[in-house]
């Protein structure tokens, strides 16, 4: 997603953003989205003012169209203002003109508009006729046009909205069959609550995108009861819930006549009601069913507190499933702490926090919302204490967050791969869910020697005074090849761990695993912002007579020397680098930056492939998740 998307609702009074433009009452938007705050930040309702709109929300890139009316209505404001004399001729022609200007930018929002680009095409005709009679010269003519040239700049992507409240189940309500079935009590309860405003058909239109679970057997036997194409999708729908939920068993699930509550069957265990499952397991079924059937179409889905009853792997693994399985929006009110790594790991998820704030002078109170990453301030609103400790069934050790960054997409791809070239490997490693059968301990390079691998208590007046075992379960220590210039450190990790619980890379450092196009692709895009005193030494065009694939696969130096003995100017004297950190080993300069770029091009260009010792490594770390989930 290289456009930036923003989303906004109109019933939003009190909210404001730190949105980077001129416009503060739009968020940006990815296809994840977390809303997190502590209680009573105004999360909530803003989640389900988004899903109330009654008007469809046009989602725009850099919101051009919704600035320009912002500035143009001022320039009619102020026009409107002047004396009459001085435009007596041309009032009713700038009223009627006016008249039509907002009658067409309300146009654009309405759900069945179709004619985007047509309707903008009149908003300039009417701009270009204000200047004719007026001085009316707006710098967004400009940008009106290039809307007009882009119709895509206008999107209305979301075919559908569904909203899912904190009140859902499996578990059939009634006990008392002589009740009307159709009634669904968290379903009434729900719009009693939320949704007591507007007309009753627009309520009712609500009602029938409310997901609560309940009508779950009724959606499940229309399918299983009706075409082919539909049991297909209902027997792909098991098979990604058996990939991602239930360790690769078979899943069918089966709506028992005359019974309101369908039946599961998992494996080679016995069928049971499906109200019998896990509390965590009903609710993945819940927030995964119509978002899978639906997937051909691109909805949004509001969805309070997706991890209720699950474990931090399964929620982890949920959203996984989102992306992977669907192409809908997700919005999520949130407080757990087990998705915020996510933003690390995929440029299509981002984290809005939002602040209750007393307005000044004035006891009544206005809400903000702050993109943010990964701060304090935002593991604070959460709840999340130091105290947290380490659940999955075993570790990976990685010198740092970049190393934990790649090797997450190499996992992932390794994955991708196995899925074409050996399916009974793949359906067994798949299962794997990060913070549950495994996680990830950053150890930061040199600090390694202050950590203890023995089964005894270290000491924490000695120099090794951390134990790893003390909170960490079964580990595999990835340490990077320039390890081995260190022969001190080397023989204790040979005389405190087993073979198989540490593994030295066949290169200098991890960077030097990564694919050379996508290498080359990120040096390229970052040689433009580099200082122009630094560019004169080197002459970035020299980068593409690299053509060995393990250029840099290398025992001694760091990709960014590498870089910098490709690029610079055989005439050049410089000691200035231009992606190195130093004149030493050349590691790469801002590490965690270039990383996130690589990431960035790993996700644009999908076609990547794993290179051999990045391959090897994913091996060992699946062999050793494997052994440790037996």
């Amino acid at each position: 997603m290289t456009e930036k998307l923003y989303y906004w609702a109109e019933n939003l009074e009190g909210y404001s953003s730190d949105n980077e433009q001129d416009y503060d009452q739009v968020v940006e938007i990815k296809r994840l989205n977390f809303f997190i705050g502590k209680n009573n930040a105004g999360k909530s309702r803003f989640l389900r003012n988004l899903y109330t709109e009654q008007q469809h929300i046009a989602l725009f890139t850099k919101f051009i169209l919704k600035i320009y009316e912002k500035k143009a209505r001022k320039k009619l404001d102020d026009l409107e203002s002047l004396e009459k004399d001085n435009f007596s001729d041309m009032s009713f022609e700038l009223s009627k003109l006016s008249n039509q200007f907002s009658t067409y930018y309300k146009s654009l929002f309405l759900k069945e508009n179709n004619n985007s680009t047509e309707i903008a095409t009149k908003l300039l005709q009417i701009d270009k006729t204000l200047n004719s009679l007026v001085n009316f010269k707006t710098p967004e003519i400009i940008k009106v046009k290039n809307l007009i040239e882009n119709p895509n700049s206008i999107k209305q992507i979301f075919n559908e909205k569904y909203y899912i409240p904190t009140l859902r189940g499996l578990r059939y309500f009634h006990l008392d069959k002589k009740i009307d079935n159709t009634k669904r009590p968290y379903i009434w309860r729900t719009m009693i609550d939320y949704f007591t405003d507007g007309e009753e058909k627009d309520r009712q239109n609500l009602a029938n995108f409310i997901i609560s679970g309940e009508n779950f057997y009724e959606n499940l036997t229309k399918f299983r009861n009706g075409q082919e194409h539909q049991w297909q999708i209902i027997e792909d729908y098991q098979n990604a819930l058996s990939s991602y939920f239930f360790n690769n068993e078979r899943v069918v699930i089966i709506p028992i006549h005359d019974d309101n509550i369908p039946h599961i069957k998992i494996g080679n265990e016995p069928q049971f009601p499906i109200s019998q499952l896990g509390d965590g397991l009903q609710q993945v079924i819940i927030l995964t069913y119509e978002a899978f059937v639906s997937k051909k179409n691109i909805h949004a889905f509001f969805i309070e507190e997706p991890e209720l009853h699950m474990h931090a792997g399964m929620i982890r693994q949920l959203m996984n499933f989102y992306l992977n399985e669907t192409n809908h929006y997700y919005f999520f009110t949130t407080h757990s702490n087990h998705l915020l790594d996510m933003a690390d790991e995929s440029d299509q998820v981002i984290i809005q926090k939002f602040v209750k704030e007393p307005k000044k002078n004035s006891k009544e109170f206005v809400f903000k919302i702050y993109r943010c990453d990964r701060d304090r301030d935002l593991l604070a609103s959460l709840g999340v204490k130091p105290s947290s400790v380490y659940l999955a069934n075993c570790t990976i050790w990685v010198e740092g967050i970049t190393d934990r960054l790649y090797i997450t997409k190499y996992m992932e791809k390794y994955l991708a791969e196995l899925e074409e070239t050996d399916t009974k490997l793949y359906k067994k490693y798949r299962r794997f869910m990060p913070n549950y059968h495994y996680t990830f301990v950053e150890y930061a390079g040199n600090n390694l020697t202050h950590w203890s691998f023995n089964d005894d208590y270290a000491n924490h007046l000695d120099d090794k005074g951390l134990s790893a075992k003390a909170i960490a379960s079964e580990m595999l220590l990835i340490a990077d090849g320039d390890i081995q210039t260190k022969p001190e450190r080397v023989k204790a990790l040979q005389k405190e761990l087993k073979k198989e619980n540490y593994y030295i890379l066949k290169c200098k450092e991890t960077e030097n695993t990564l694919p050379k196009n996508s290498i080359i692709n990120v040096a390229k895009s970052k040689f433009t912002r580099l200082q122009s005193e630094t560019k004169k030494s080197y002459d970035i065009s020299l980068i593409d007579k690299i053509t060995g694939d393990n250029y840099f696969d290398h025992n001694e130096f760091g990709i960014g020397k590498l870089l910098d003995q490709a690029i610079k100017k055989p005439t050049s004297t410089t000691k200035k680098t231009a992606f190195a950190d130093g004149q030493g080993v050349g590691t790469i300069k801002y590490k965690l930056d270039f990383c996130r770029e690589i990431i960035k091009d790993f996700d644009e260009n999908p076609y990547w492939k794993l290179t051999p010792k990045a391959k090897e490594l994913c091996e060992r770390i699946f062999e050793h998740i494997e052994k440790c989930n037996k």
